[in-house]
């Protein structure tokens, strides 16, 4: 049985990679029972994806579970506050509701419950007591901001200090979240911090994991050529979130400190956010707002045709579980310059990125633009970092994830 409050096979994130599980292990001959929140169009998206898949469908129950109402006290809290109660409640709730509704239509007859959504180690999983055993994560969380460079974050870091202090400090230690730990079979940890956090709470045995996964279908063939554009300017693609914590800001930075090596540079950004605003003047006061292109949220497709046509892909976050983004980007061939630290340090792919130490925050944009200009000017490298992307993207197909899980499986039920 496979616990995913997000579910959805024609999204990104959580959606995505609760689908991802279920798919993948459908096609390796496991029956998956699911349980997920009806959300948006999920429900017909999956009815959709089920039907597509014909044999491998038949092996997919959808069980929708829906989120019983909130409390009317989650709406006197303040401001972030609120909306942290909020999540975390209605979490609680419907992963109560999703105990009930699998006790009662007799899913604890499954050999193993698998909770793979929302990836977070606070979150906990009520389903530890459905009764069969628990394969918790692969789950974030205790990653955090670093605090010597808030710089780089903003106004936002003093919201990023407040969820470090009660999301990761006290969150950790809630009831459900040790039950959880102490009574799951296997913890699934996505980066490194968050392995250290669940050692310290609990005693169960830990595995790193990355939750994220690629499609076979969109990692590139070796021998498949890039796109040849002698003429085009050299080109830094960027993509995320436009948040506080994804430090956007650090990429403008990191380009006007790179063009005084390479001026004809540009800087490619995919996606919104709030700080789409700030980031466009900011661009015209460093004088690079003619070299940076924000192209908004856009179709996957055309992320992937701007991965097949940069030169080097830039990621900035200051707390991220893994990032996604990076390992698209490795699924085309294209070289990957991101900071040392969380989950993608831990699942950098060797020989195809270069982990730039986060070190002091005030040379740090230039250190992210020496990295760049390296990997731009490296012509007798490139083919190299080409071939270890793809490489290490193949090692992390939702096929190969599923052959993982396969072998934590067979290790719990022979245990």
């Amino acid at each position: 049985m496979l616990v995913s409050f997000a579910c959805d096979p024609t999204r990104g994130s959580e959606p995505a990679i609760g689908w991802g599980w279920a798919e993948a292990l459908a096609r390796r001959g496991h029956t998956v029972d699911v349980l997920t929140h009806p959300e948006s169009d999920n429900e017909q998206n999956i009815k959709q994806r089920v039907a597509e898949l014909g044999d491998v469908g038949e092996r997919i129950a959808v069980h929708l579970v829906p989120l019983p109402r909130a409390p009317s006290w989650t709406g006197l809290l303040p401001g972030c506050l609120s909306g942290m109660a909020e999540e975390v409640k209605s979490y609680d709730r419907w992963q109560r509701a999703a105990l009930t509704y699998a006790r009662s239509h007799g899913l604890g007859r499954a050999d193993l419950v698998h909770h793979v959504s929302y990836g977070s180690l606070q979150g906990g999983s009520a389903l530890c007591r459905l009764g069969p055993p628990l394969v918790f994560g692969p789950v974030g969380g205790g990653q955090i901001a670093p605090h010597r460079h808030r710089r780089h974050v903003g106004t936002g870091y003093w919201q990023e200090a407040l969820r470090s202090l009660l999301w990761v400090g006290c969150l950790s230690r809630r009831p459900s979240c040790r039950r959880t730990l102490d009574k799951a079979a296997v913890v699934l940890a996505t980066n490194r911090d968050t392995e250290r956090l669940a050692r310290r709470l609990s005693r169960t045995p830990t595995r790193l994991v990355l939750a994220d996964g690629i499609q076979e279908s969109l990692v590139r063939e070796p021998g498949e050529p890039r796109q040849d554009r002698p003429h085009r300017p050299p080109t830094v693609l960027w993509v995320g979130r436009l948040l506080p914590r994804k430090a956007p800001e650090l990429a403008l930075r990191t380009l006007a400190q790179l063009r005084s090596d390479l001026p004809e540079a540009r800087l490619l950004v995919f996606g919104e956010g709030p700080l789409r605003p700030a980031l466009e003047r900011l661009a015209h006061r460093l004088g690079v707002g003619d070299c940076v292109d924000f192209r908004g949220r856009s179709p996957r497709e055309e992320v992937f045709a701007a991965c097949d046509d940069a030169d080097v892909f830039l990621m900035t976050s200051m707390r991220d579980s893994f990032g996604m983004q990076a390992l698209e980007a490795w699924a085309r061939g294209l070289p990957v310059v991101h900071l040392g630290h969380h989950g993608i340090s831990d699942f950098s792919a060797p020989g195809g990125a270069v982990s730039v130490p986060l070190g002091s925050p005030a040379d740090l944009p230039q250190r992210l633009a020496s990295a760049l200009s390296a990997v731009i000017g490296g012509r007798h490298t490139r083919p190299c970092m080409e071939r270890a992307a793809l490489e290490w993207a193949r090692k992390h197909t939702w096929t190969a994830k599923a052959e993982t899980a396969e072998e934590i499986y067979r290790d719990i039920l022979f245990r």
